[in-house]
């Protein structure tokens, strides 16, 4: 709408704490204004409309915003300009990005603070969540340190699962405010597109949720379309949402802090402060606190991987039990009865069952026979390719339908390897419980859930109970990593079965025993998906290869290769492009190996490489090709870069196998946190 000297009213609004101009692309004029201008800038804000930004910003600033917004879409920093007030000297914090053809420019106040005192304070806290041995000393670590910083009322952390349910994980109050820690919600309270918008906009403040909102004033020269274009939802002073005013009313708050915490996979949590009475908040504050936010979220995936790490581990101990067993011919069925119980526990499960060709061994709570027979059939129709087929909402699945499932909710089902896929291994688990739980630490909750004191928070735990009943707990990807190593067990067990069945059926057909010897000797000893050696043929050449080497001492590595950010291509292009992706890496390591050296798979998407005769410098020159090897896969549909991390352990003469493959580890693990595509040695370690 027109206003006064041939200006615009634009529809956005902004919160006074600060003021935003709208620069066109080329950063040579003001289109927009917000009407307080004048407070900040001493320039009312009519008079800055279709005028140069040099004059507000100077020369210098002016140029470091161009050059650095010619290289990308934001400030690498925010920068500072001064201001004359009344005699006296402000400082104001400048930010801006990119909006389509415009800029985005936000001014905010600073004040003093005691740079000193505040550095020391973030310093003092980053060094506590350095140090936090697991996720929940974490957790705990950084809502009392932001709450240091801040000073609001409560600060919480709020964690997503993969349907968008939430839970409260860790909480720090003031005196007299009732607690949220456990309190759980639906993912209607933050709907999919939301949690989208967090990712990109990471920050929201409001520091005074009744603070009138500030009219921002356009240039008559700009177009109903071009107006339409500005898109200022990445500032920190947009108006608040009704989403938001209605969040701080629930909680009964007027003024809010939160700020994302965002994973490999998108948002994984939220740190949310309100506070009931105004806080003005400078934006120094505000950033010291995205930053103990940022070194929390390093720290939080990086447990988290020792954590899966530690989970396979015990899986694979249980799994190198299961070596004897399977010299004495063990059928699966007895190896589920067997060990299956320590599986459940694992897994957080109810019942495992084994499908063989129509035989089914079961243990624990699993849906009666004859569905558990219609499941197996329906499975084979329906599966494509060699990936786990899971679900938290079995009830719901067309796979399920009429079929009576008891107390199963949850099914993460695997194809045993083979020529066809007609055998599975199945873990059901029941409905979700209110325990909450890390990943990869199943056997120790974190806390029972439990609603708030209040009636809105009542309701809104039972609106999550009624959205997660007849459902489990999601299937974890560690947990489908443990599966299909343990369903690897099977096939082999299953396989030597059939090989005493045919022996003892067929003696008199040599011919096809023999046949059918080969066949399954290499299903025992190769990976059914590569090609490759299988983790037991890779361990027992590698016992070959330490004990050649203690004999006539020559030298040897092992490379251990990791898939980098594997879980982000099943995620976004499905299983069977990640099963794609695992050939092509095995088919390029295979081309730049030495004739000497030997590539097998180690289990999800790992691989060993046993270099014959390599020092640590021939192992790493040898990584080095192979990580170049990987970086150059392709596959078609999967539009992001493979690449691999690879740690390299040379051999000692005091080494065993479970040694060198440790090294290997840490040294992989190395090159993960050292930002991944790299090759880590175990020299120091």
């Amino acid at each position: 709408m027109p206003g006064p000297n041939g200006f615009q009213r634009s529809s956005l609004r902004i919160q006074p704490c600060g003021c935003l101009l709208v620069l066109t692309r080329s950063l040579d004029r003001i289109v927009q204004c917000s009407a307080n201008a004048e407070y900040f800038l001493q320039v009312p804000a009519e008079t800055l409309l279709d005028q140069s930004p040099e004059g507000v910003f100077g020369a210098r600033v002016l140029a470091r915003i161009r050059r650095e917004l010619a290289e990308d879409d934001v400030l690498s920093g925010p920068v500072s300009i001064r201001k004359e007030n009344k005699g006296r000297q402000i400082r104001l914090q400048v930010n801006a990005f990119r909006s389509g053809a415009w800029v985005v420019v936000e001014i905010e106040p600073l004040t003093g603070l005691g740079t000193r005192r505040m550095t020391g304070t973030v310093n003092r806290w980053l060094g506590k969540l350095a140090n936090a041995r697991n996720p929940d000393d974490l957790m705990n670590i950084l809502v009392d340190g932001v709450r240091d910083l801040v000073r609001f009322d409560r600060v919480v952390v709020a964690h997503f699962d993969e349907q968008g349910h939430g839970v409260f994980l860790a909480e720090s109050k003031r005196k007299g405010v009732s607690p949220l820690r456990g309190q759980r919600f639906s993912a209607s309270a933050y709907p999919l597109a939301k949690r989208s918008k967090m990712t990109r906009h990471q920050v929201r403040s409001i520091p005074d949720l009744e603070a009138g909102l500030v009219p921002v004033l356009v240039s008559g020269g700009m177009t109903k379309e071009q107006l339409a274009a500005v898109d200022a939802s990445g500032t920190v002073l947009r108006a608040p949402s009704r989403r938001q005013t209605a969040y701080l009313n629930y909680f009964q708050a007027q003024a809010l802090l939160s700020i994302a915490i965002v994973g490999p996979s998108g948002l994984w949590g939220l740190v949310t402060c309100t506070s009931q009475k105004p806080v003005p908040l400078a934006p120094t504050l505000r950033d010291a606190a995205r930053t103990l936010v940022l070194m929390a979220t390093q720290r939080l995936f990086l447990l988290k991987s020792r954590m899966e790490a530690q989970f396979l581990q015990r899986v694979h101990k249980s799994r190198d039990f299961l070596a004897a067993d399977i010299t004495v011919g063990l059928s699966p069925a007895r190896m589920l009865e067997k060990y299956a119980p320590d599986w459940l526990g694992l897994f957080r499960a109810s019942g495992m069952a084994y499908a063989n060709s129509g035989d089914i061994a079961a243990l624990g709570e699993v849906p009666p026979a004859a569905s558990l027979d219609q499941l197996v059939s329906r499975l084979n129709a329906e599966q494509q390719g060699r990936s786990p087929w899971v679900s938290a909402s079995l009830k719901e699945e067309p796979l399920a339908r009429g079929l009576e499932l008891g107390a199963a909710c949850g099914l993460l089902a695997v194809p045993l390897p083979g020529e066809r896929v007609t055998s599975w291994f199945m873990v059901f688990r029941g409905e979700h419980g209110r325990g909450i739980y890390w990943e990869g630490r199943p056997e120790v909750d974190i806390l029972t859930s439990a609603p708030g004191e209040e009636e809105t928070f009542r309701k809104a735990f039972g609106s999550w109970l009624e959205a997660t009943e007849g459902s489990s707990e999601s299937w974890k990807r560690v947990e489908r990593l443990a599966a299909v190593d343990l369903a690897e067990d099977m096939a082999l067990l299953a396989s030597i079965s059939e090989i005493t069945r045919l022996n003892e059926l067929l003696k008199t057909e040599r011919a096809a025993l023999a046949q059918a010897n080969e066949q399954l000797s290499h299903a025992a000893s190769h990976d059914s998906l590569t090609g490759l050696w299988n983790r037991y043929r890779t361990e027992y050449e590698l016992d070959r290869e330490l004990a050649k080497a203690r004999r006539h001492g020559l030298p040897f590595s092992v490379l251990l290769l990791d898939v980098d950010h594997f879980k982000n291509i099943n995620d976004s292009w499905g299983h069977a492009a990640g099963d794609e992706v695992l050939r092509e890496v095995a088919r390029k390591a295979a081309d730049v190996l030495r004739q000497e050296d030997h590539l097998g798979r180690w289990g999800g998407e790992e691989f060993v490489i046993l270099a014959t005769g390599a020092g640590r410098g021939d192992g790493v020159a040898l990584a080095e090709r192979v990580r170049q090897a990987v970086a150059e896969v392709a596959v078609p549909g999967v539009e992001t870069v493979i690449t691999a991390s690879i740690g390299v352990a040379t051999w000692r003469p005091e080494d065993k196998r479970k040694s060198i493959i440790q090294r290997a580890d840490r040294a992989m693990y190395a090159a993960k946190k050292g930002g991944r595509n790299r090759v880590e040695t175990d020299e120091g370690l």
